[in-house]
């Protein structure tokens, strides 16, 4: 029996991806599925449209078409609510759409991923809280503060829209420079625990910026965030842990705690920072992971 399926899709994500979308939803229509398109207009649009459907069961499956910050958007909108999450990888990184298997060996595939879509299986996502700015947001890979979040933060969106993930050359290299003068980031957690680094990382799953493995000392399935500090201090440093991060290795050179029912709090008004793969801005955060889950679409 068919699902009703809305694709809410953002137009400005992945350099161009709206075809590829287009032919997902034709295969999705061709399994059985009723679908329709919603298009984002503004910045958490796409939270507002996956609430609505939620809330009021307009749909049994909403799927994110987009890059990382528009699945945690839509995943926002629909938490709590009796509905199925599901990926149409259609963003720069697609690091969730990864984990959650959508693309063996790194490729992108219309048969593939509407095969996962239509298949019904599921797999829970434990997403965290990050109380930043005056309010709570909801975070489903990661939070950064410091080098990543610099990087973030320098990427031109006229750019990336451009050239893709080739855009992070110029901004790794002006992030680079700065850490030649970067403060120590403070954290400490709500049993006590404290401490400093030079870059933070909490992350939810285990990829990172694509197709990089950042922690085994985690899993999607399993509520939790492995904390990753990064102490030692300068570009140098960070040139190495890059190396690392490539070949895989990172998480066993550096310090990592485990952060289960407690909350951690991290950096301060010096400090840039990153959700998801989008820059938030400068300040300090207080991370809290959740114990319920949201239902993805995967690939079991």
């Amino acid at each position: 029996m068919g699902e009703r399926v809305v694709v809410i899709r953002n137009p400005a994500a992945g350099n161009g991806r709206s075809p590829f979308i287009g032919v997902v939803a034709e295969r999705l229509r061709r399994g059985g599925q009723d679908v329709t398109i919603a298009d984002t207009n503004a910045p958490g649009h796409a939270t507002e449209i996956a609430e609505k459907l939620a809330r009021t069961g307009e749909a049994q499956v909403i799927i994110a078409a987009g890059g990382d910050g528009t699945i945690r958007d839509v995943a926002e909108g629909a938490f709590g609510h009796d509905v199925a999450l599901g990926i149409i990888p259609a963003g720069t990184a697609n690091v969730l759409a990864r984990e959650l298997g959508y693309m063996p060996h790194g490729r992108i595939g219309a048969r593939h991923v509407s095969d996962v879509l239509l298949s019904r299986s599921l797999k829970d996502l434990y997403p965290f809280d990050v109380y930043f700015d005056g309010r709570s947001r909801m975070g489903i890979c990661w939070l950064g503060a410091g080098f990543d979040a610099r990087v973030l933060e320098h990427v031109s969106p006229t750019l990336k829209a451009k050239i893709g993930r080739a855009s992070f050359v110029p901004a790794t290299i002006k992030a680079l420079w700065h850490e030649k003068k970067a403060a120590p980031i403070e954290w400490l957690t709500s049993d006590g625990g404290k401490g400093s680094c030079y870059w933070f990382i909490a992350a939810n799953i285990r990829r990172y910026a694509g197709p990089f493995v950042l922690t085994r000392q985690t899993e999607v399935s399993e509520p939790g965030l492995a904390c990753l500090m990064l102490e030692r201090q300068g570009p140098w440093a960070r040139m190495v842990e890059q190396v690392s991060l490539a070949l895989g290795r990172l998480d066993k050179k550096v310090a990592a705690r485990a952060l289960g029912n407690g909350n951690i709090e991290v950096a301060d008004e010096t400090i840039p920072l990153q959700l998801d793969g989008d820059f938030l801005g400068y300040g300090g955060a207080v991370i809290t992971p959740r114990l319920v889950p949201i239902a993805f679409r995967a690939h079991i």
